[in-house]
């Protein structure tokens, strides 16, 4: 028997990170948006010849996914049995990018370490 850690294992460890970063940001007391997105294009693939960005295409790129303007998210897939997984983060990285392009008072995930530090400098 093994004792390394099952994916299940690893994963719930990242989304307990994920939701404790969350939940140390302030309560938006009263919020009820809506964010309509249409014909939402997910493009799930095995390598990144398949990116149709040249700058996440390149060989030595370390992106791992991107959204454009047009409502299109590409993400890597990976199998487990007969199953296509795609990064749980990373698709939601990507999903809040189309967001904010949607409204910008969604905040961009690429800037939320500026707006952190801004905020702790700045004040509010």
């Amino acid at each position: 028997m093994s004792c390394a850690q099952f994916p299940s294992d690893y994963r719930n460890d990242g989304f307990y990170l994920i939701q404790t970063a969350f939940d140390s940001y302030e309560e938006a007391n009263g919020l009820n948006m809506e964010v309509e997105l249409k014909s939402v294009r997910v493009h799930i693939v095995s390598d990144r010849k398949y990116f149709k960005w040249k700058k996440a295409a390149a060989y030595d790129s370390r992106m791992l996914g991107y959204a454009t303007t047009g409502n299109e998210i590409f993400v890597f897939g990976r199998k487990l049995g007969n199953k296509i997984v795609v990064n749980q983060a990373i698709l939601g990285h990507e999903l809040n990018h189309l967001l904010n392009y949607q409204n910008p008072i969604v905040a961009n995930p690429d800037r939320l370490d500026t707006i952190e530090h801004e905020i702790r400098a700045y004040g509010r």
